[in-house]
This record gives C-alpha cells, sequence and structure tokens, in this order.
C-alpha cells in the first residue's frame, strides 16, 4: 500500500501545481507583464528547481532525512503559493516564483527514490505507472478546479486553494521513511562518479530535457492562445484535463500491458505524436480541435515519463539512486525553463513562433535516440542487468 500512500502525495502535489497553470499567464498578463516576463517568470521557478535538486535535494535527504526533506518542501510551497497572489511588483514575482522553486526542489528527487527502492527491478515498471498514474489524476483535477476557479471568483482564488491542497499533502507524509542518504559531501564530487558509473544517464536527462521543453512551451502559450481565441479559464482548464484524462488512460494501459510491451519501445514515436501535436497548436482556433488535439498527445505522452524514469532507475546504485533522480528531475525542470523563456522571446514575434520551438526539439530527441544505435529495442533489465539490486 506505500506506493498508493506515495502517488497520493505525487496527485497532491501535482495538483497544487497544476490548478495555476490555467490560470498564471493570465494572471501576469493582467498584471502587465509582457510575454517575455511572463515566460520568465514562469521560468524563474524551474531555475531555482534545478538547482535544488542537483545542489540541495541530496545534501537535505543526506542530513535531514527524506520524510523531513519532503515535509519542508510541501509546506513552504504552501507558503509561497499563498503569498503570490499578494505580489505588486515585477521583482517580487521573480522573488516569490524562486523561492517556491527552491522548495519544490527538494520534493521530487525524494519521491522518485521511494519509488524506485518500493519493488524489486522486475516489477518497478508497474510501480512507476502507478505512481504516474496518480501524477496523472493530480494534472487531470488540478486544471479544471483551477479553471473554474478563476473564471467563477477571481485568477487570485487558484493560487490560495492550491495553498491549502499543498498543506493537506502533508497528511501522507508517514509514507516517505525517515532514511538518511549516504553523506555525499561534495554534491560535485558525487555527481562525477554518477556518471562515471553509469555514463548512460545523461543521455537520459538530455531526453527528459527535450520532453518537458515541448511540454513547458504547451503550457505556458496555450492559454494565451486559448484566451485570444475568446476561450475561457474553465474552457482552458477543461482542455488541460482532455490531455491529463488521457495521460492516467496511457499509464492504465501501459501498466497492463507491461508484460506484452515495454514503454521503452515506444520513445520515438511518443516524441514525434506529441511534438508535432503541440506545434499545430496555433493553428487550431476552436474549443473541440484544442480538446481533441491535446487529449490525443496524452495518450502517447504518457509513454515518455515512465520510460525515462525507469530508465535512470535500472542504471544508478542504490548509493546515487537520490542525486541521479535529483539529475532527472533537474533535466526536467530545466525545460520547464528553456520552453518558457525561449518560447516567450519569440512569442514577442507572434504566439505561432513560440509554438514552432518544439519543432527542433523532436530532432533533438530524435538524434539522441537514434545514437544509441536505433529505436530503443531491449527492456531495461536486458541491457543493464549489472544493477538489478534484487528487493532493494
Amino acid at each position: 500500500m506505500r506506493i498508493h500512500a506515495l502517488g497520493l502525495m505525487a496527485f497532491g502535489s501535482i495538483t497544487s501545481i497544476m490548478m495555476t497553470i490555467p490560470v498564471l499567464s493570465l494572471y501576469l498578463s493582467e498584471r502587465g507583464l509582457p510575454p517575455a516576463h511572463v515566460g520568465a517568470v514562469i521560468g524563474a521557478m524551474s531555475l531555482a528547481i534545478v538547482f535544488a535538486e542537483v545542489l540541495v535535494a541530496p545534501a537535505a535527504s543526506s542530513r535531514l532525512g527524506r520524510r523531513a526533506t519532503v515535509a519542508i518542501a510541501l509546506a513552504g510551497s504552501a507558503i509561497m503559493l499563498a503569498v503570490f497572489p499578494q505580489v505588486r511588483s515585477l521583482s517580487g514575482f521573480y522573488l516569490n516564483r524562486l523561492i517556491f522553486g527552491g522548495l519544490r526542489g527538494l520534493l521530487w528527487p525524494v519521491m522518485f527514490a521511494e519509488v524506485t527502492e518500493h519493488a524489486s527491478p522486475e516489477r518497478r515498471e508497474v510501480s512507476f505507472a502507478i505512481f504516474w498514474m496518480y501524477f496523472g489524476l493530480g494534472t487531470l483535477a488540478g486544471p479544471a478546479i483551477g479553471g473554474v476557479l478563476g473564471d467563477r471568483f477571481s485568477l487570485m482564488a487558484p493560487f490560495f486553494v492550491a495553498a491549502v491542497i499543498s498543506m493537506l499533502t502533508l497528511a501522507p507524509v508517514v509514507a516517505v521513511r525517515p532514511f538518511r542518504d549516504p553523506s555525499t559531501g561534495n554534491p560535485l564530487a558525487t555527481y562525477r562518479t554518477l556518471l562515471r558509473m553509469s555514463p548512460a544517464i545523461p543521455r537520459v536527462w538530455a531526453l527528459t530535457l527535450c520532453n518537458v521543453t515541448i511540454f513547458g512551451v504547451y503550457t505556458t502559450f496555450l492559454p494565451l492562445h486559448a484566451a485570444s481565441r475568446g476561450l475561457s479559464a474553465a474552457q482552458i482548464g477543461l482542455i488541460f484535463t482532455g490531455g491529463a484524462v488521457s495521460f492516467i488512460l496511457g499509464q492504465d494501459l501501459l501498466r497492463r500491458l507491461v508484460d506484452r510491451i515495454s514503454a521503452e519501445r515506444l520513445l520515438g514515436p511518443a516524441f514525434i505524436v506529441r511534438g508535432l501535436g503541440i506545434a499545430i497548436v496555433p493553428f487550431l482556433y476552436s474549443f473541440e480541435a484544442l480538446l481533441i488535439v491535446n487529449f490525443a498527445t496524452g495518450v502517447m505522452g504518457a509513454v515518455l515519463p515512465l520510460a525515462l524514469t525507469t530508465r535512470v532507475a535500472a542504471q544508478a546504485s542504490r548509493e546515487q539512486l537520490v542525486p541521479a533522480m535529483g539529475g532527472f528531475n533537474a533535466a526536467a525542470d530545466l525545460g520547464f525553463f528553456v520552453g518558457p523563456v525561449v518560447g516567450g522571446l519569440l512569442a514577442a514575434f507572434g504566439l505561432i513562433w513560440a509554438f514552432a520551438v518544439v519543432l527542433p526539439v523532436i530532432v533533438i530527441a530524435l538524434l539522441l535516440l537514434r545514437d544509441r544505435g536505433g529505436m530503443p529495442h531491449q527492456t531495461l533489465r536486458e541491457q543493464h542487468p549489472v544493477h538489478d539490486h534484487g528487493g532493494e
């Protein structure tokens, strides 16, 4: 049952973030920020997360233990969410998001390490599928609730409710073990050791960066595109919800078919379908068209996080698990920085150019996969049997 408790924490954590997605760029735009600053403020959070995940999270889990680290991340996030609507200056927006990102950066490396150690390598993909399914439920509930709150009350309301949810997520924190990871001493030295022992991991991080850059462009600029076509905040929330429903269905399907086909085999097609689906968003003008395309790309999008997290789990030893997952999550959050910031700069010439960023990113991802000797065709256990740790 511990995997379900961890899943509930993921559900609450991602719900509190996704509630703000339909309204965040609209709120910043309403406060008078131009597209370049909208993208930069949103990206600032991810930049802080990268720093925290790489350098702070491993040290915190070593000194404070995993449970205390997660508790600090959730409680601190709640405070920053509640404070955000009170900010009135540009520098205040940047400062709030930087602190928020630094706190959130403590969360996911520990959570992914806990999921990895929940099951034997043979059942690890199933554990991650369950975890990602809860994660998907959060992406389903968050935008729908946030969009409705933004329409019926104000664009600030989702931030206050998200703060409450972040605090409530502390309830199942007992599922996280108080285990203290081995002291890293010098975090950079730890990463050098990790890369020396597991040289394939940087490629997984790069693929994760590509995946989240694509998604970061989408979450930042879809609301602006949809609003320019007359869609309400509630409709924007439902579009994100449609993608979340398909993501959950995809995870459930992958969980059921894990013994027949690995998510690893579908990485290439998943990048192509998801990327092209997002690239054509500027040419979709109706609520129905945006909903259908988002739903269709969500099913294949479910492949990407499952395959990539399972790869990292298979390639890192237990002693290096938190740093490995820290690097994985840092790559993801770097994507949430690159996508909004680069997209925001290009959006000055028109929103269509923000979405065009995904096209070269797809090419880079396919080249990274091709450089491994073609599209993946082996399971991780076949590729890396030396890292099977039994029941650890």
